[in-house]
């Protein structure tokens, strides 16, 4: 009997913490448009981003002592590392037709941009963009306007929460009453 009763609290709790659950929407050209469409200004929502991303850079000995970063020592090179972790909340600085600049932390030139890759449908998400893509699909992007590598994360994408989709996709519906002839 207390099987049962710990099974029905087990699966209980399960439900009401998957339907408690914030879900997410991949933010794509055509979620764009919708959201656009309805009113909502894209920089009123909160963006996630959908995986770990790490930028380095080589600096100087001098620079090291003075970075915020996270520094290593790598071959004798001093390396700065920037992590932005899974589902980081930004918020977005800057709107462009095809793509939109992101930022995970306050400060100038600290955004990420996100948009459609060349080859891309309307319905695939924006993935982070970089001014310059290498043959072995790392990405040179500039973050608070220093040249960095994409050394993980290259097909980053960001994500709404799937509640501004659905409040574009209401439909607002009235039936007309009709006209009368007056009788004059």
């Amino acid at each position: 009997m207390k099987l049962i009763h710990v099974s029905i609290l087990i699966i209980s709790i399960a439900f009401v913490s998957v339907s408690c659950s914030s879900s997410k929407t991949y933010l794509t050209p055509q979620v764009r448009s919708r959201i656009e469409n309805a009113g909502v200004n894209l920089n009123k929502l909160q963006f996630y981003v959908d995986r770990n991303i790490e930028l380095k850079r080589e600096i100087t000995k001098e620079e090291a002592q003075v970075t915020k970063g996270n520094v290593k020592v790598e071959n004798g090179r001093y390396i700065d590392i920037i992590t932005l972790k899974k589902n980081t909340q930004g918020i977005c600085s800057a709107v462009y037709p095809d793509k939109i600049q992101v930022a995970f932390e306050s400060g100038e030139n600290k955004a990420l941009t996100f948009g459609r890759t060349k080859f891309a449908a309307s319905t695939d998400p924006y993935k982070i963009l970089a001014f310059e893509w290498f043959k072995n699909g790392d990405g040179m992007i500039k973050y608070e306007g220093k040249p960095y590598h994409i050394d993980q994360g290259t097909e980053a994408s960001i994500m709404i929460k799937s509640r501004f989709v659905r409040k574009a996709d209401q439909v607002k519906q009235r039936k007309m009453e009709g006209v009368k002839i007056s009788s004059n």
